[in-house]
C-alpha cells in the first residue's frame, strides 16, 4: 500500500527527547528565530496533497499498531492544548491533529500532516500543566521546522516492504508479523540507523521553538528543562526496566543547562494549572492504578479532603467515577450534583452525572442531563458523542444522527463517528448507509481488507440504485487500490 508505506517511513521522527547536539544561544526571547536555510529540497518532493494522504495512511497504521483513547474528553482536552500553543507557533492558521495513545509508557511523537500523539503515560508522569505543554511544544516544532519531510526524503532509498515494518517495529516497540528476524537485521544494521540518527539531529531546533512557543502561548517556559531534568533522574531507579524512550534517547546534562538558559531570558511567572488538566489526569490514573475498587475508593476518599478547593474537587470527581465504576450509584450522584451545581462553567462533572444515571438504568434522566449539557458546551465533541451513544443505546437514533451529521461537519472524522453512524443507520433500517459508515470505520482502523467486504455488502443492498451503486463502487475502488498498491517512494 502505496501511502501506508511511506507513512511508517515518516514516522521516524518520533521522538521527544534523546540528542546531544549542542545550539548557539544568539537568539533573543523576544525574537521569532530565524533558521538558516540548509538547502532542503523536501518542498518540492514531498507535495502538499503527499502529506495529506501520508497523514491519513500514518494514522491508519498507528491506529492498527497501539491502542488510542476512545475517551473523547481526553481527547478534546488534548486538541485543545495542542491548539493553544500551535497558535502561537511558525505555522498558526495550520490544522493540527493531537490525540491521546492509552499506553503507560513515556513517549510522544509527530506524524506526517501535522498528526501528533502524547501516551496517556506521559501526561501522568508530567506534575503541572506547563510541562505537558512543553512536550506539545517541542513535537509542535519538528512539523513547523519541517523535520518530517526531511526525513521522508532521506528514507526514500530504502527498501520499502522492509524498511516500513522495521521502522515501525522500531519506533513503536512492536512486533511485526511477516517480517523474520534476518529482514529486520539487514535493514536496521545500516539504513534504519542511518535514518534514526538523522532525525535526533532535529531535537535541539524543536527544543529552541519550543521554548519560544511555550513562553508565548502563557505556559512557563522553565519547565521544559525541569521535566528534562526529572527524566534524567527517573533514569537511575528503574534498573533494567527502563523505559524505551530513555534508554535509546537519553537526556544530555547539555540539554537540559541549553534550554534552562533560553529559558531563564523569560520574565517569572507562576502559571496555574486548567482544572481540565486535573480532571483528564484523574480519569487517566483511576484507569492506570491497578488497584482493587474499594482500596482506590478508600485512598480518593481521603484525597478528597486535602489540598487546594481544585485539589479536593479533581479528588472528589475521581471518586465518584470509582463509585459509580463500583455501581455505588446514590454516593457517586450526590458527589457529582455538587461538584455540577458549583461549577457550571465544567462540562466534565456533568456529563459524569449523565453517565452515572444512565449506568444506573435511568436514561431518560441521562438524557436530560445530556441535553442541558449540550446547551451549555455547543461546541464540546465530548458532549456531542456521548449524548448520541446513550440516545442510540436508548434506541432513538433519529436524534442521534444530527449530532453525528454535526460532528462531521466540524471535526475531523474519526473511527468513533463512522461506528455510530453505521448503528444509527442500521437502527433506521438503512443497510447501505449503515455498511458504508461500517466500511469507513474499518478502514480508520486500517483494517482495509474488512472495510472492503463492508462495502461489497453494501453493493448488494444497493440493489439496482444507480447512484449508490456508482458511488460504493467508487469507494471500493480506491480501497482496492489502497491495498495493492506498489510502495510511493
Amino acid at each position: 500500500m502505496r501511502s501506508f508505506y511511506a507513512a511508517l517511513l515518516a514516522t521516524t521522527v518520533t521522538v521527544i527527547i534523546g540528542s546531544t547536539l549542542y545550539w548557539p544561544k544568539q537568539s533573543l526571547a523576544n525574537n521569532r528565530i530565524k533558521l538558516p536555510d540548509i538547502g532542503n529540497t523536501s518542498n518540492i518532493i514531498v507535495s502538499t496533497e503527499l502529506e495529506r494522504k501520508l497523514g491519513e495512511a500514518f494514522l491508519r497504521s498507528i491506529r492498527r499498531s497501539v491502542p488510542l483513547s476512545n475517551d473523547q474528553e481526553v481527547n478534546d482536552y488534548a486538541q485543545q492544548l495542542g491548539d493553544k500553543i500551535a497558535k502561537f507557533s511558525e505555522q498558526p492558521d495550520r490544522n493540527f491533529n493531537f490525540f491521546v495513545v492509552q499506553d503507560d509508557r513515556i513517549n510522544a511523537f509527530a506524524g506526517p500532516n501535522a498528526n501528533i500523539g502524547i501516551n496517556s503515560g506521559l501526561i501522568l508522569t508530567t506534575e503541572s500543566e506547563s510541562e505537558l505543554a512543553s512536550v506539545f511544544a517541542h513535537e509542535i516544532g519538528h512539523v513547523t521546522l519541517q523535520h518530517l519531510q526531511r526525513a521522508i526524503e532521506t528514507a526514500s532509498q530504502m527498501s520499502m516492504p522492509s524498511a516500513a515494518a522495521t521502522l515501525a517495529a522500531v519506533v513503536l516497540g512492536i512486533a511485526v508479523p511477516g517480517v523474520g528476524p534476518a529482514a529486520i537485521l539487514a535493514v536496521q544494521a545500516g539504513q534504519v540507523q542511518q535514518q534514526i540518527n538523522f532525525t535526533r539531529s532535529h531535537e535541539a531546533e524543536a527544543d529552541r521553538v519550543g521554548v519560544q512557543n511555550l513562553a508565548d502561548a502563557g505556559f512557563d517556559p522553565r519547565s521544559m528543562p525541569l521535566f528534562f531534568g526529572r527524566l534524567q533522574n527517573a533514569t537511575r531507579y528503574y534498573g533494567q526496566k527502563i523505559p524505551e524512550l530513555l534508554r535509546t534517547h537519553p537526556v544530555p546534562i547539555s540539554r537540559i543547562s541549553d534550554t534552562s538558559a533560553r529559558a531563564e531570558k523569560y520574565p517569572f511567572k507562576q502559571v496555574e494549572d486548567s482544572q481540565d488538566f486535573r480532571l483528564i489526569r484523574m480519569k487517566l490514573r483511576i484507569r492506570q492504578l491497578q488497584l482493587p475498587t474499594n482500596q482506590l475508593i478508600e485512598a480518593l476518599e481521603v484525597e478528597s479532603k486535602q489540598g487546594t478547593q481544585e485539589l479536593k474537587d479533581a479528588a472528589s470527581y475521581g471518586l465518584a467515577l470509582a463509585l459509580t465504576k463500583d455501581r455505588q450509584f446514590d454516593k457517586a450522584r450526590a458527589i457529582l450534583q455538587s461538584l455540577s451545581s458549583r461549577n457550571p462553567g465544567q462540562s466534565h462533572y456533568l456529563t459524569a452525572q449523565a453517565l452515572n444515571e444512565y449506568y444506573d438504568e435511568k436514561p431518560r434522566l441521562a438524557l436530560t442531563l445530556f441535553e442541558r449539557a449540550k446547551r451549555l458546551f455547543p461546541k464540546s465533541r465530548a458532549v456531542n458523542l456521548l449524548y448520541a451513544k446513550v440516545l442510540l443505546h436508548n434506541g432513538e437514533p433519529q436524534q442521534a444522527l444530527p449530532l453525528l451529521e454535526q460532528d462531521l461537519h466540524l471535526f475531523s472524522p474519526n473511527p468513533t463517528v463512522f461506528d455510530l453512524l453505521s448503528i444509527a443507520y442500521g437502527q433506521t433500517d438503512n443497510p447501505v448507509k449503515g455498511f458504508q459508515y461500517r466500511a469507513e470505520y474499518y478502514y480508520f482502523l486500517g483494517q482495509t481488507k474488512d472495510a472492503i467486504i463492508q462495502l461489497e455488502q453494501a453493493l448488494r443492498a444497493a440493489d439496482n440504485n444507480f447512484y449508490l451503486s456508482s458511488q460504493i463502487e467508487n469507494r471500493l475502488e480506491q480501497f482496492m487500490d489502497d491495498l495493492q498498491a506498489p510502495p510511493l517512494l
